[in-house]
């Protein structure tokens, strides 16, 4: 093998080769970072959140009538709409409600288990009248929901509150025993009566807390009311005109907009398709880069070694021995780059991870990267190296 002529011309030409050497890293930790990214964000909007999504509009009304600033108002206007609402031929269920799926964030706070250690735990909260399990389309696993009766709207009172909440939050709080029964204390240190437990729950939030949820009964209404209504399937182009015009009916003093849930969900995976369109084009373009890097390069230095070419075919080296001797090179440039390049690569991830909270790099990404950039470099090297196999000896040696 020619490992020492190989070694010697690559000494000769450190700069050159250094490059080389460095962008084959850049590129190995780049594309496997990029991957990463994409994958976190294709599954992300595979992710379900266990509502019946195709179902669901939002509905938001914004009062501009002065009677509005009264809270026993709000309350009763709330109260119609939910009537008027439930009314509509088509309609499965309807809540009022500050909670929004699919929008990436929403209300949160801090719990802890009553009787317990104290340990706090961060959730999501939300304000709901009774009917919101049927509204988003979950299912009761224990205990009962809210009901009428449990929503107290007074601002001074001092009364524990009630609420139903997610299982996953159920096993946090109390590591596998049933809540229905128990107390929480939340962040304001309002003691809070678990009656009911539902499932399946999840929402995207900017902490990891997409599970867990805490839904109190109450009324939402201080500045505009908002509801969540759930119709029959392939009833929504019929529902959705008739909602705004039975609410205006009942009370024409507030603006009404509304959006379906799978408009809100769209809108929220814009960014991760923005995403997952840069990343591509990023991975083409420095694979492309780095493809025509080494291709350059072998090319000088075919150019460069016409007269040491010729006088090996002189010296009756072959076709087969020349086009070993530049493969054999790349084949050391390459894995000194991915070498260096699998270092960066999850060195980058580390950053990711701690900066952005990315996702964890898959070992799998960096082997099939590896396997593809040692396959890219042998392609770039090949039609240079080809072309150094046809010099005669003759030509080569006059042209050196």
């Amino acid at each position: 093998m020619e490992f020492g002529p190989i070694i010697r011309a690559l000494k000769r030409n450190k700069v050159r080769f250094l490059l080389i050497v460095v962008q084959i890293a850049i590129t190995l930790a780049v594309v496997t970072n990029a991957i990463t990214m994409i994958r976190d964000e294709g599954e992300k909007m595979l992710k379900r959140s266990g509502f019946d999504d195709d179902n669901i509009v939002w509905v938001r009304t914004r009062p501009f009538s002065p009677a509005f600033k009264d809270l026993p108002y709000r309350i009763s206007v709330v109260n119609a709409d939910l009537r008027a609402i439930q009314a509509i031929p088509g309609v499965v269920a309807v809540a009022n409600t500050n909670f929004l799926p699919w929008q990436g964030g929403g209300s949160s706070g801090e719990v802890s288990a009553g009787g317990g250690d104290g340990s706090k735990f961060r959730t999501q909260m939300y304000y709901n009248t009774p009917g919101i399990l049927d509204a988003l389309g979950v299912h009761l696993v224990s205990g009962r929901p809210l009901r009428d009766t449990d929503i107290d709207d007074d601002p001074n009172s001092k009364a524990p509150s009630t609420a139903v909440i997610s299982r996953d939050l159920e096993k946090l709080l109390f590591k596998g025993k049933s809540a229905v029964g128990r107390q929480l204390n939340d962040s304001d240190n309002t003691v809070v009566n678990v009656v009911g437990v539902f499932d399946p729950f999840y929402n995207p939030y900017g902490w990891p807390i997409h599970e867990y949820a805490l839904m109190y009964a109450g009324h939402v209404s201080r500045t505009g009311a908002m509801f969540l209504v759930r119709v029959k399937p392939g009833t929504m182009a019929q529902v959705v005109p008739l909602i705004e015009k039975r609410m205006l009916q009942a009370n024409n003093g507030r603006n009404i907009t509304m959006k379906t849930i799978d408009e809100i969900k769209d809108t929220y995976f814009t960014q991760g398709r923005i995403v997952r369109g840069a990343m591509s084009m990023v991975i083409a373009l420095i694979v492309l880069v780095t493809g025509l890097g080494i291709v350059g390069v072998t090319a000088f230095s075919v150019t460069e070694r016409r007269k040491q070419i010729g006088t090996r075919r002189a010296l009756g080296a072959t076709k087969g021995a020349v086009l070993r001797y530049f493969l054999l090179e790349n084949w050391i440039v390459t894995n000194a780059g991915l070498i260096l390049g699998v270092a960066a690569a999850y060195g980058l991830n580390i950053l990711l991870v701690t900066k952005t909270s990315g996702a964890k790099l898959d070992w799998r990404y960096l082997a099939v990267a590896i396997v593809l950039l040692w396959l890219q470099g042998i392609i770039a090297t090949l039609i240079p190296a080809m072309r150094a196999t046809r010099f005669s000896p003759v030509i080569a040696t006059r042209g050196a």
